[in-house]
């Protein structure tokens, strides 16, 4: 029995699209004609009803489940024949698991050259007819799922393939940790270097948070999903991280800065984007190197303009700056949230992107309730910060 890839409606512009994402530019039938190959007629079990192999397989479908566990059984046609109760949580908005084949459930995680390792892995005597790896699971509606993946084989008495076990455990939350753990400790190094800001970077984090999950729930931004809001709240933290790089005698030095030294200054963005370049999300570098743009272009490092400045990097902007405004420094009094909020409406179309600005007119107090519970203890007076908005 042959297995297609997708249904005759979904085909050609399925693998139009698949090509696309993955890069590489194979005809669709080869592929096809792989995946048809794990069920050839010469070595495929007769599972028809009364078979010997029939009874084989519905006892391991009968002993092999386990509701608790993420897993679901194959036939040796890949067809789905069991799924427990825990995978179908686990996929719960990312997929509609039935009894169709593997392949058309599960083909959007893997790009052609990944389903091609698979497909490999499944034949081969030397891998044990099997399969593992991590697989990305999207829906623009819900967080990114990882899935650690492993996919073994069930023996017949004829030693000929009866079906497949295939277990899922999420990782996801196991993979974000390790990656942000990573970084928090260039976080933490950042803070010591600079460690008159107080909780700031908390305070910025939050912030974003904020105008994002508006500016979501408003569906202003297509490019805005549960991810997004997930990678900003932490990456926003990671905005200054290049001061890492700054002379001590500058970022400690009271009072205001030279020309000179605002130049050295500003070379924190192109440094962060240097620290930041490893972080697999593209997020990282473009807040650590534009959330000092401007939106009428007289910003830095490279005077971008308008929607040419990322938005990730226009919503901390806001943030940074609110906050700044907030702080009592050495050449500036401490502003209270109406000033604040004045002063950034007075910079939009000029310094803040209009839509991010106008998102404070419904949300703008959320601000002060942030800056009252993450309020500086015992912090003395930062010195020098980078923002050019005008204080006078």
């Amino acid at each position: 029995m042959t297995q297609k890839l997708n249904s005759p409606k979904e085909t050609d512009s399925n693998k139009a699209n698949l090509a696309e994402e993955s890069g590489y530019q194979e005809e669709p039938a080869e592929l096809e004609a792989e995946v048809s190959g794990l069920s050839d007629p010469e070595t495929m079990l007769d599972l028809s009803p009364n078979s010997e192999e029939a009874a084989e397989f519905e006892t391991m479908l009968k002993f092999g489940q386990n509701p608790r566990l993420s897993q679901i059984i194959l036939d040796n046609n890949l067809t789905i024949r069991y799924t427990s109760p825990a995978a179908t949580a686990l996929f719960t908005g990312y997929y509609r698991i039935q009894s169709k084949p593997f392949f058309n459930v599960f083909r959007q995680p893997l790009g052609t050259a990944e389903l091609r390792i698979l497909i490999m892995s499944l034949k081969s005597p030397e891998r044990g007819f099997s399969w593992s790896g991590t697989l990305v699971h999207k829906n623009p509606n819900m967080r990114t799922l990882l899935t650690r993946t492993v996919i073994n084989p069930f023996f017949a008495g004829s030693h000929a393939i009866l079906g497949y076990l295939v277990h899922f455990e999420d990782v996801t939350d196991k993979y974000n940790t390790r990656l942000r753990t990573t970084f928090s400790s260039i976080l933490e190094a950042a803070k010591l270097k600079d460690n008159d800001t107080g909780k700031h970077n908390e305070r910025v984090s939050h912030y974003s948070k904020q105008i994002t999950e508006y500016l979501y729930k408003k569906q202003l931004y297509p490019q805005i999903d549960p991810d997004f809001i997930d990678n900003i709240e932490f990456l926003s933290m990671m905005h200054d991280v290049g001061k890492i790089g700054t002379p001590d005698y500058i970022l400690q030095k009271p009072g205001k800065l030279t020309e000179l030294e605002w130049e050295i200054m500003r070379e924190h963005t192109i440094n962060g984007t240097f620290i930041l370049s490893s972080y697999p999300n593209p997020m990282a570098k473009e807040i650590a190197l534009s959330h000092h743009e401007w939106w009428n272009g007289g910003g830095y490092p490279f005077k971008l303009e308008g929607d040419m400045i990322p938005l990730s990097a226009r919503i901390v902007t806001v943030a940074d700056v609110y906050d700044a405004l907030r702080m009592k420094r050495t050449y500036k009094r401490e502003f209270t949230h109406e000033e604040a909020i004045e002063r950034i409406f007075a910079a939009s179309g000029t310094q803040f992107d209009p839509s991010i600005v106008r998102v404070l007119t419904d949300t703008h107090e959320s601000f002060d309730e942030i800056w009252n519970r993450f309020t500086d203890s015992n912090a003395t007076e930062p010195f020098n910060t980078d923002i050019t908005i005008d204080y006078e």
